[in-house]
């Protein structure tokens, strides 16, 4: 609830000086509307305010009213990725690369599959036409419902090829489904063996509470044998 306190406090201060300001004042209110709609996500909503479709791009009416909000993040983005000294992906095992959003030509040669945990971002045209991609978004620092997540993990770990985890910087929601995906694949007992790998090759993860409390429900949820 951080994020909608946060976000839902920027709407407001945004409406209340464009009520101050008026004339090109009012202009403000679409940034209010922007931040309003990202609270709601927060707030129960999901990541579907977002309008991230399943081949990677987003819906424009919803990059249209959250545009003020979107340019910020893909701004912060790309200074991150000039200013950043980690590397732009890591193998945490065989077969198991993550890191941060690529841009096309950045991808390791040889990838099987994308799994894009962003709901905040429209995968490059580059990245999601050169192999298999599915899109699992999730809000930043926050979680899925098993259901939504276990399947998709299953389905991956069969996988033979290389496969590429990321978020937008690699680090919560790829650190924690990356996990997962290790605990899916064998390659690790539970989700916090499975986390320290990951952690070892890519230092900056770290996970949330929920993101936390979620990869002990899902390495759970994976180690059982799936239902007839």
């Amino acid at each position: 609830m951080k994020y909608a306190f946060v976000f839902t406090t920027a709407a407001a201060l945004l409406v209340f000086l464009a009520s101050t300001l008026q004339g090109l004042g009012w202009l403000l209110l679409w940034p209010a509307v922007s931040f309003a709609g990202v609270a709601l996500a927060y707030a129960g909503l999901g990541p579907g305010v977002f309008g991230k479709q399943p081949d990677g791009r987003m819906r424009p009416g919803a990059v249209l009213a959250l545009l003020p909000y979107l340019g910020l993040t893909w701004s912060t983005w790309h200074l991150a990725r000039i200013l950043s000294r980690e590397r732009p992906h890591d193998e945490v095992a065989p077969g198991v690369r993550v890191g941060r959003r690529l841009l096309p030509g950045e991808l390791p040669g040889g990838t099987a599959a994308v799994l894009d945990l962003t709901s905040e971002f429209i995968e490059p045209a580059g990245i999601r036409g050169t192999c298999r991609y599915v899109s699992l978004p999730i809000l930043d620092a926050s979680t899925l419902p098993l259901e939504q997540v276990v399947p998709v993990l299953r389905e991956l770990a069969t996988l033979p090829g290389p496969i590429y985890v990321h978020c937008a910087q690699g680090h919560g929601r790829t650190g924690m489904i990356a996990a997962a995906l290790l605990v899916a694949r064998g390659d690790a007992p539970d989700g916090r063996t499975a986390l320290a790998s990951v952690q070892r090759v890519r230092p900056a993860v770290r996970l949330s509470p929920a993101q936390t409390h979620a990869l002990d429900l899902l390495s759970e949820a994976l180690r059982r044998p799936p239902a007839a």
